[in-house]
C-alpha cells in the first residue's frame, strides 16, 4: 500500500530528535545526519522490556540470563538454543509463550514465577502455554539470589507478602541453566519527552484526545508507545484512527479550533480502573461512536463496569471476570455526550 501511494520510506534509519517544532534528526549509513520537516507527526515506536537492572535482584552477571524477547530472538531468527533448564520471572504474554516455545525445543521450564497474586498475561497463554505443558505457576513469588558466576546455576524463589517482601522461611533453590526475565514492558518515550509531550505517569505513555493526538498539536500517538497493549490487533486500529486523523490534520492545515465553548470532557479512571485511553475529548470532533479503551487494577469477578456523566450514572455492564493482564473497553456514542450539555467529566468504576 506504501508503495502503491508513492509514499516514501527509510528503512535502517534512526530519529535522534524530534523538536516542538516537528523538525526530525534522523542518521543512516546512506545519508548521514539530516533533518526532515513535517507538519504532523505520528509516534509508534512501540514499547521495551524491563531489564533485570530494574529489580535489584542480588546476585552475580553471570551468562544465561536473558529477556524474554532476547530469547525469543536467539530462537525464531538466530536458530540458537538459549539454555536446556529454564526458570522464568514474570507472567507476561512473552514469557507464557516462551515457556511453551523453549519446551517444544526440548528445553525444560522448571518454574514461572510471578511477584504479583494475578498473571499478567492473557488466560488463553496460562492455559495453552503452562497448563497445556504442565509446567507450574507460582504466584506470590519472586527471585531473591541468583547463583552462578560464569554461567547461573540456580536461582532461590521466596513467597512474598501483601507488601511484596519476601516471607522468611519460604525459599526454594531451583537449579537452571537459563533465567528468563518477563517483568513488564516500558513505552519507548525517550522521543516524546525531547518535544515536551506530556506522558500518563500510570502508562507512561502520551496523554492523547479522542483523535489519539497528545498535547502538541499535529503529534499523534498509536500502539504500544501510548499504552502497552495484550492484542496485536488494537494496535493496528489504532494505528488506523492515528493514521487517518493526522492526514485531516495536514489536510485542514490547523484550521479546526481545539475545544468547543472552551470546554474538554475529561476521562477519570476510579474505583478499580487503573487508566483510560483517550484521557479527555471533545465531543465534537470525534466519531460517531468512540472506543475507550482501559486496564483494572486487581482480578475481579463478577462485577460491574459503570459509566458515570459528571455524577450521573449511565451505563452499568455485568463483566464475568476481568484482569490487568486483558484490556477492557466501552463504547461511547456522540449523541449521547450533546444531550449533556454540562458535561465535563466522565468516571469509570468498578461497582458491585
Amino acid at each position: 500500500m506504501v508503495k502503491d501511494l508513492n509514499i516514501e520510506f527509510k528503512l535502517n534509519t534512526m530519529v535522534i530528535d524530534i523538536n516542538e517544532e516537528k523538525q526530525i534528526t534522523a542518521m543512516n549509513k546512506e545519508e548521514g545526519l539530516f533533518i526532515l520537516n513535517a507538519k504532523a507527526v505520528i509516534l509508534a515506536m512501540g514499547c521495551r522490556e524491563r531489564a533485570r537492572g530494574a529489580l535489584n535482584i542480588p546476585g552475580y552477571r553471570p551468562a544465561g540470563i536473558f529477556s524474554a524477547g532476547t530469547a525469543q530472538h536467539l530462537l525464531n531468527i538466530e536458530g540458537l538454543m538459549p539454555g536446556k533448564e529454564v526458570v522464568i520471572l514474570g507472567s507476561g504474554d512473552i514469557g507464557l509463550i516462551m515457556a511453551r516455545r523453549m519446551t517444544l525445543e526440548g528445553a525444560t521450564v522448571k518454574v514461572v514465577a510471578e511477584l504479583m497474586p494475578y498473571s499478567g498475561g492473557l488466560k488463553r497463554n496460562i492455559v495453552q502455554c503452562l497448563d497445556d505443558y504442565h509446567i507450574p505457576l507460582k504466584l506470590n513469588h519472586t527471585i531473591i539470589d541468583i547463583d552462578g558466576k560464569e554461567r547461573i546455576q540456580g536461582v532461590t524463589l521466596a513467597k512474598v507478602d501483601e507488601n511484596r517482601k519476601p516471607i522468611p522461611g519460604t525459599e526454594e533453590y531451583i537449579s537452571c541453566d537459563t533465567l528468563l526475565l518477563s517483568v513488564g514492558l516500558i513505552p519507548e518515550n525517550e522521543l516524546s519527552q525531547s518535544m515536551g509531550i506530556k506522558l500518563d505517569p500510570v502508562t507512561s505513555g502520551p496523554i492523547v484526545n479522542e483523535r489519539l493526538e497528545t498535547n502538541r498539536k499535529g503529534v499523534f500517538a498509536c500502539g504500544n508507545v501510548l499504552h502497552v497493549h495484550d492484542l496485536v490487533d488494537y494496535v493496528s486500529e489504532e494505528a488506523g484512527i492515528a493514521g487517518r486523523n493526522a492526514a485531516e490534520f495536514v489536510k485542514y492545515l490547523n484550521s479546526q479550533p481545539d475545544t468547543v465553548n472552551g470546554e474538554i470532557i475529561t476521562l477519570i479512571p476510579e474505583s478499580g480502573v487503573r487508566y483510560t485511553v483517550p484521557q479527555y475529548l471533545n465531543p465534537e470532533k470525534m466519531e460517531e461512536i468512540l472506543t475507550v479503551r482501559f486496564r483494572v487494577d486487581n482480578v475481579y469477578q463478577n462485577k460491574n463496569v459503570s459509566v458515570y456523566y459528571n455524577d450521573k450514572l449511565i451505563v452499568k455492564r455485568k463483566k464475568k471476570i476481568m484482569a490487568p493482564g486483558e484490556m477492557e473497553e466501552i463504547k461511547l456514542k456522540k449523541q449521547d455526550l450533546f444531550s449533556f450539555p454540562s458535561l465535563n467529566k466522565i468516571s469509570l468504576r468498578i461497582e458491585e
